[in-house]
């Protein structure tokens, strides 16, 4: 079977320099067909799955959602733009998904009052690429029901998504819940509303700042390490 040899990071870098424009006009012109023709050729070309949901997908709704910001584009072309990425992510997921699983779960919810949920979705997938079981409880979930999840299925982390910044308040009054209630327990938090504070605002060393998709492949494989360790023989 002949195999493909994995691009170099300056060809990689090349294909996203065409087609990442390309992308995001087609995104906001809503022609969900041509955005699809992109994702195929950058993974035609080799370019892996990761860099596609980070240096396309996430910088082309963090653009729309600053267009949107400011009044260029209106709300019905930001939501379609939304879920033509949503669509692209559900159609990439079966490329993703490892046959090996080691055992671990994690229960992502987005902050209660946060309505996006495309960044916690990717996690989540980035999570099942590493063998986890990654539970997604939706958008706007309230704390009380991601607290009393927590506490029916024992996951081995629970991750927070924040997208829109005034929620803050929201995101620091639920980790100090979790913590309260599951000392022991990891917490990931991330999102495009903790990019303007641009630093963990928690200082507790069990809760961990995603603030890349890349910082994220480190977390999950220390997290991984760590509970093969405390996982007796």
């Amino acid at each position: 079977m002949m195999m493909t040899a994995t691009p170099s990071v300056s060809v990689t870098q090349s294909v996203l320099l065409d087609l990442y424009p390309q992308f995001l006009a087609a995104l906001l012109a809503g022609d969900h067909r041509r955005c699809g023709e992109l994702v195929d050729q950058a993974l035609a070309m080799g370019v892996p799955i990761l860099v596609i949901y980070q240096q396309i997908f996430q910088q082309a709704l963090y653009q729309v959602g600053e267009e949107w910001a400011q009044n260029r584009i209106s709300v019905g072309v930001e939501h379609l733009a939304t879920a033509i990425v949503e669509g692209l992510l559900n159609r990439l997921y079966s490329r993703l998904i490892t046959p090996h699983q080691n055992g671990r779960r994690i229960i992502i919810g987005s902050v209660e009052g946060e309505l996006h949920q495309i960044g916690a979705k990717m996690v989540c997938d980035v999570f099942e690429m590493h063998g986890w079981e990654a539970l997604y409880l939706g958008a706007d979930t309230p704390t009380a029901e991601l607290l009393r999840t927590v506490r029916d299925l024992r996951p081995d982390a629970v991750g927070l998504s924040l997208s829109v910044y005034s929620h803050l308040g929201r995101l620091l009054d639920a980790v100090e819940l979790i913590r309260s209630g599951f000392p022991d327990l990891p917490v990931l938090i991330g999102g495009q509303g903790l990019r303007r504070v641009g630093a963990n605002p928690i200082h507790d060393p069990k809760v961990h700042y995603a603030s890349d998709l890349d910082t994220l492949e480190c977390l999950i494989s220390s997290l991984s390490e760590t509970a093969a360790q405390e996982t007796p023989p």
